[in-house]
């Protein structure tokens, strides 16, 4: 007699359903027929093209929802084309109980609202331009978000059990790791303590009372724009989408009037400029300002054999796909000012890439950069290539110039200069177990 974790288990090698979707660690999209998969949503990545995960989705998903997706083929993820084939009833509708009750999450803190009308009025600021801007990325009853045109948000409540929400908003990477949805809470603290709730579980909740609406939900402020440009106020503006460096670009606009844009794919600075922020389309963005300094496509961390070898890069010739070398994007979350700390994996090491907008003693705005490892032993050593250009000049083994471009590493370590047709500036590293800190200040 089978317990329903070997039932459950059982009916998903008969029918195959781990050779498309993971769960728990187990099977999947094998990253050699990733290119087999497409979708009309580019800027969502993989998110845009592979099946979703399984894991946990007994507790995720509302058993009517369940039910429609594995008996009626109802689905959400439009920009997907690949489609799920049907089983039938007989062959897998015991599946639906069978998540359910194998499925389970610890109970989050869900707190009660006197007036509905406060909360549906709380989750109407905070969902537009003016709160958290879940629409720069979340399509809206129909309407196309101008970021990745991720699920459209106005079904959320149809489709997820509450319990469920109120975790994984709290720590979205928990839930999905390559997730490029940013943590509005991280570490059950409020990024915007200035907005009503206050804090994480009345926000969340609030924004739940507010899509409890369906499509009848109140439109949200800032979901039709009149101009394409993004500007920035007093604090940090993200968008993310097709740029002109790749598919997965997320620009982040500072207070400070300087800018820069991260690869999410590559895990890699690939530019920085000043003045206006960004132009803004659906799934895409545009850089706006002037004095813009370019960096090498690529990974930013590597094991060279020797320095005479080649940078690997993601091309038609060389096919050297990030996770080929152990990266994975985990996301991002904010700071008060809504600056992202990026979060991302090399290998076993664990890696938070922060950049804060400073103003230096001449009124000259520059970026600190932060980059937190976490080893989980003594690392191999490997180079990280802080930026590349045709004229590098050196001042110390701490201070360079690359083109327009001033580097300063301010932690102890120490660069080197490659020559090449493109010269590049490396910093070798070897990591101690356990944390460790490189920190550097870019100027232009």
């Amino acid at each position: 007699m089978l317990d329903d974790l070997q039932l459950l288990n059982k009916t998903l090698v008969t029918f195959n359903c781990l050779a498309c979707h993971e769960r728990s660690g187990l099977g999947g999209i094998p990253p050699e027929r990733h290119r087999y998969f497409s979708g009309t949503s580019e800027t969502l990545g993989d998110q845009g093209r592979l099946p979703p995960p399984l894991t946990h989705v007994g507790a995720k998903l509302t058993p009517e929802w369940l039910t429609e997706v594995l008996l009626r083929g109802k689905r959400q993820r439009e920009y997907l084309h690949s489609a799920m084939p049907q089983f039938g009833e007989a062959n897998v509708g015991h599946l639906v109980d069978l998540f359910g009750r194998v499925d389970v999450l610890e109970s989050a803190t869900v707190p009660e609202f006197a007036d509905p009308e406060v909360a549906k009025n709380a989750g109407h600021q905070l969902i537009g331009t003016t709160g958290l801007s879940c629409i720069a990325c979340h399509d809206f009853n129909g309407q196309k978000a101008v970021g990745a045109g991720a699920l459209d948000i106005v079904h959320v409540t149809d489709r997820l059990r509450k319990n469920w929400f109120h975790l994984f908003m709290l720590e979205p990477a928990r839930f999905h790791p390559t997730v490029i949805m940013p943590s509005y809470w991280p570490g059950g603290q409020s990024v915007r303590p200035d907005l009503p709730g206050g804090d994480a579980s009345h926000q969340i909740e609030a924004l739940w009372k507010y899509l409890e609406d369906g499509t009848r939900v109140k439109k949200p402020v800032g979901l039709s724009r009149q101009s394409r440009e993004l500007r920035v106020g007093d604090v940090a503006e993200v968008c993310r989408g097709r740029s002109p460096i790749g598919y997965r670009g997320i620009a982040v606009g500072y207070p400070l009037g300087i800018n820069l844009a991260f690869d999410s794919e590559q895990m890699s600075l690939r530019m920085l400029w000043k003045g206006g922020f960004a132009n803004v389309g659906p799934g895409s963005f545009e850089p706006r300002g002037i004095e813009r300094i370019a960096f090498p496509a690529g990974i930013p961390f590597h094991r060279l054999n020797s320095l005479d070898d080649n940078w690997p890069y993601k091309g038609k010739t060389n096919h050297a796909f990030p996770q080929d070398h152990g990266y994975q994007f985990r996301g991002y979350h904010l700071d008060s000012l809504r600056r992202p700390t990026f979060l991302y994996q090399y290998g076993d090491i664990t890696v938070e890439d922060y950049f804060e907008d400073r103003l230096n003693h001449d009124g000259e705005a520059g970026f600190s950069r932060t980059i937190h490892f976490v080893s989980p032993g003594a690392a191999l050593p490997f180079y990280f290539r802080v930026a590349s250009g045709t004229s590098i000049s050196v001042q110390s083994d701490s201070e360079f110039t690359c083109d327009q471009l001033r580097i300063r590493i301010t932690s102890h370590h120490t660069g080197i200069v490659r020559d090449g047709h493109s010269g590049e500036v490396l910093i070798p590293l070897t990591l101690p177990k356990g944390p460790s800190t490189l920190t550097l200040e870019y100027k232009w």
